[in-house]
């Protein structure tokens, strides 16, 4: 069962010029080619102060330093599978989640 959102964030949540300038988190993950998806889980988790987001950069900073520390010396032929996994996963499951980022924040931006 979800909380109803105030007036003053939806407003906020209506305005897609709003929207699109804190949605930029999303590309993190595409843009650095899988490297650093972590980062904009921490930035998602800054800005709303929830676990999940804190969470979802654990995972995913584990998953990048599997793939480039780990993998290559102990089973090479598996570091692509686990490259395209960091740059397309983390990209699609901030996709999904941005949604509910998008709340979070109007609802805690002041």
């Amino acid at each position: 069962m979800s909380t109803p959102v105030p007036e003053y964030a939806q407003r906020r949540l209506e305005s897609r010029r709003w929207r699109l300038a804190r949605s930029w988190w999303v590309l993190v993950p595409l843009v650095t080619f899988g490297v650093l998806p972590w980062a904009s889980y921490i930035w998602a988790g800054v800005k709303t102060a929830e676990r999940k987001y804190y969470i979802s950069a654990g995972i995913w900073f584990a998953a990048s330093l599997l793939w480039g520390l780990v993998l290559p010396s102990a089973a090479p032929s598996l570091v692509p599978l686990v490259a395209i996994s960091c740059v397309f996963l983390p990209a699609m499951q901030a996709i999904v989640m941005n949604r509910q980022y998008l709340v979070e924040r109007a609802i805690r931006d002041l």
